[in-house]
């Protein structure tokens, strides 16, 4: 953020009231352009408009308040500007407080607030339709093999592409559609006081049960065994259920599959979402996640033949570009053979 912006964010701040006295001092910022600095009122979020949702953030915390779901208020806005101050959540995030606690009972309580979200009313959110799903899949295709690896896919690749697409949309538009919050993972679950919190809730939308879900347990920020991912399957199955979300008549096999296929669609997008932050923004940290989300690419694609060959894909290009697979290799600290099964 230059001088002149938290001059600027300073300035506006405190013409809010004579009250507002205190120097913003930074938190942090997100893979995101805006910035976050604490106040004794609240959390004063730089966000410039013309890269930011600063609207629907507004309209959604209120949505989000409005079905009983802790997210932070908005106490003030400037929107031509991009300002807003909002209440403070604290500092603990969910992936904090897993470094100290069972992080299985945390995710437990993220299920529970899962259902919750599912249950809400979702009122105008826009549709996660097959439209938005081959813009997300146009992410990794083009960030990730395209300009990352320097790869061209053949007309064979493209087509093996376009049958997993389809794979992935027909399981995604079979589900049923619910309030989505798009990006529910351990570092954008609050934790203040005995409650959770969202934040990063700008993007929601109407879109399929399993994929808050399928975002959490296929975090690209933290590891799962397969038997805590199980666990916590069963348990979201048996909240929507009681919710009357699904029918009595899914069983964990079939649900897990739908959560496994929604957790690829996301995960190829995030694949192009790491090269994108590094390539157009600079923000090389993001590369250390890129091992994991392709491991955890592979290991679904093992489960259901008919996506092998995407699979493939990563395998046969995954070190066409030596010296970005050299640099993705140099951040990461993932190794598979540290799994917990």
């Amino acid at each position: 953020m230059s001088n002149e912006r938290l001059e600027a964010l300073t300035l506006w701040y405190r013409g809010l009231s004579e009250k507002h006295v205190s120097t913003p001092v930074m938190i942090s910022g997100d893979a995101s352009f805006r910035k976050f600095y604490r106040v004794d009122e609240g959390i004063l979020m730089d966000a410039p408009p013309a890269t930011e949702k600063n609207h629907e953030f507004v309209d959604l915390s209120g949505m989000y308040l409005s079905n009983g779901i802790r997210v932070p208020k908005v106490i003030a806005v400037d929107y031509e500007q991009g300002f807003i101050l909002v209440d403070d959540l604290g500092d603990e995030t969910m992936s904090k407080r897993m470094s100290s606690a069972d992080g299985t009972a945390l995710c437990l309580d993220a299920v529970s607030l899962l259902g919750r979200l599912t249950a809400a009313d979702a009122g105008d959110l826009p549709p996660f339709d097959r439209e938005f799903m081959l813009r997300e899949i146009t992410i990794g295709t083009e960030w990730y093999f395209q300009k990352a690896l320097g790869v061209t896919f053949s007309k064979r690749d493209q087509k093996t592409l376009e049958s997993a697409s389809r794979i992935m949309i027909a399981n995604n538009l079979k589900q049923p559609q619910v309030f989505m919050h798009r990006d529910f993972h351990c570092r954008n679950i609050m934790i203040t006081g005995d409650e959770f919190a969202l934040v990063d809730f700008q993007d929601s939308v109407h879109g399929p049960l399993c994929y808050d879900f399928a975002s959490m347990v296929f975090d690209c920020y933290r590891d799962f065994s397969e038997k805590e991912r199980n666990s916590l399957t069963k348990a979201f199955l048996n909240e929507v259920k009681k919710r009357k979300v699904v029918s009595e008549n899914v069983d964990f096999v079939q649900f897990r599959k739908m959560v496994y296929l929604t957790a690829i669609q996301r995960l190829y997008k995030c694949v192009g979402i790491f090269s994108r932050l590094y390539l157009r923004d600079g923000k090389k940290g993001y590369l250390q996640y890129i091992p994991r989300v392709i491991y955890n690419i592979k290991m679904i694609c093992s489960m259901y033949p008919s996506l092998s060959g995407l699979s493939d894909l990563f395998t046969k290009y995954e070190r066409h570009n030596v010296d970005f697979a050299s640099m993705v290799d140099e951040c990461s600290t993932f190794n598979p053979a540290n799994l917990k099964r």
